[in-house]
């Protein structure tokens, strides 16, 4: 499985947490967010929006799925495997 950002906003299909983290950081850049900014909107350290930009694979979900509400983002899973 490949990743894929859409400019568009529409879907990014995720292959691995590298591939989330930059989906991130393009989205944080857009809003015109440090990772100081974009990390005490959401509750986290700047050092935990680092590691997770840089696809850091052991990073908390409860705290990634915050980070993704406070750039206006979803997780969505498809079980078609595609």
């Amino acid at each position: 499985m490949t990743s894929s950002y859409s400019r568009t906003g529409s879907l990014i299909a995720l292959a691995d947490a590298r591939a989330l983290g930059m989906a991130v950081r393009r989205t944080r850049k857009a809003h015109g967010l440090t990772q100081a900014e974009l990390a005490g909107l959401a509750g986290t350290g700047p050092r935990f929006i680092s590691e997770l930009e840089r696809g850091k694979e052991s990073a908390e979900l409860g705290k990634v799925l915050d980070v993704l509400a406070v750039l206006g983002l979803r997780l969505l899973l498809d079980g078609t495997g595609a």
